[in-house]
């Protein structure tokens, strides 16, 4: 009978980071990328031996990405045991926002926020979710879900084998709201004119006109613009001041008054929960196939050191 330590020589545990950071400016959104070289190879026994790789990942397609624009994610694992001994892999997944540069794992209530704002590939043909939770309905929207997901490799690894993807990509949704962007993002969404300062109104470069909005009992009306408050059109009374707009005589020039600074001042804050930018984190292990009751990838043993490694 195998030892307990014999047992712990033929358990490997493989890591690898992948930095999913968004960035937001306006409302256009974009998906920054960055990560490790996933070409390292991790080996703790005397025959096994794996490595964890992204072989479609393109660093330059992680820059001033626009949503809807798919990023190449594959992590995937490759059996380099030598003498023939096979191997189960699992990968375990971490959602954790960009406030650090390690970042802190985000509670489960923001990692179904944030999954309902992605688009990931998911392969449940070849894997198998064995700790952790994600549910989605008929529709395709996410019920449920933990920032910590266990992903099994339903097929047992030969010497030099890959496994197929956990997923190809993840692409940030292109139909999210300005909230949702900000929320990603941690940026303030609700500044108003009194958050700003402007420079003065230049004639030579804007045109100045009068619009009443929509507190004015007559707005929408032929000549509201230019009515004063208390003014009259027909039997209707203007209940609002108007306001100045300004339009830039030059779009390359534009008219100093449309040009505001924060003052530093505004009362309005960002949203607290807000993760501002997040990362995916995918960590492998690997045990020896076939050895200590480890007799299919979906075994007991086979599932419980697996899931032990990630401890």
């Amino acid at each position: 009978m195998k030892t307990k330590a014999n047992k712990k020589k033929r358990i490997t545990i493989l890591s690898i980071t992948l930095a999913v950071v968004l960035a937001i400016g306006g409302t256009l959104a974009y998906l920054a990328t960055t990560t490790e070289e996933a070409s390292n190879v991790f080996t703790f026994g005397e025959n096994i031996r794996a490595k964890l790789t992204e072989p479609n990942w393109d660093p330059d397609e992680g820059k001033n990405l626009i949503p809807g624009y798919e990023v190449k994610k594959d992590p995937m694992i490759t059996n380099l045991s030598s003498n023939g001994v096979d191997e189960y892999a699992a990968l375990k997944i971490t959602f954790t926002d960009n406030k650090t540069t390690a970042g802190t794992k985000l509670t489960d209530a923001n990692t179904l926020k944030l999954l309902n704002m992605l688009d990931i590939t998911w392969n449940t043909t070849d894997w198998s979710l064995e700790s952790g939770t994600l549910t989605t309905n008929a529709s395709g929207v996410v019920t449920a879900a933990t920032a910590e997901q266990i992903y099994v490799y339903k097929h047992a690894l030969t010497p030099g084998q890959v496994t197929n993807p956990l997923f190809s990509s993840v692409t940030i949704k292109s139909d999210i709201s300005d909230e949702d962007y900000a929320w990603l993002a941690g940026i303030i969404m609700d500044h108003t004119d009194e958050c700003y300062t402007f420079g003065t109104h230049d004639p030579s470069k804007c045109d100045i006109t009068y619009k009443h909005h929509v507190n004015c009992a007559i707005y929408g009306l032929t000549g509201a613009e230019n009515t004063a408050k208390g003014g009259t059109i027909g039997t209707d009374t203007c209940d609002c001041t108007p306001a100045e707009e300004h339009t830039s005589k030059d779009p390359e020039d534009p008219c100093p008054a449309l040009v505001g600074t924060l003052t530093g001042t505004c009362s309005h804050t960002a949203d607290a929960s807000a993760i501002n930018g997040f990362q995916i984190k995918v960590q492998g292990s690997a045990v020896q196939a076939g050895v200590d009751g480890m007799i299919a990838w979906n075994s007991a043993d086979t599932l419980a050191n697996l899931i032990a490694l990630f401890q």
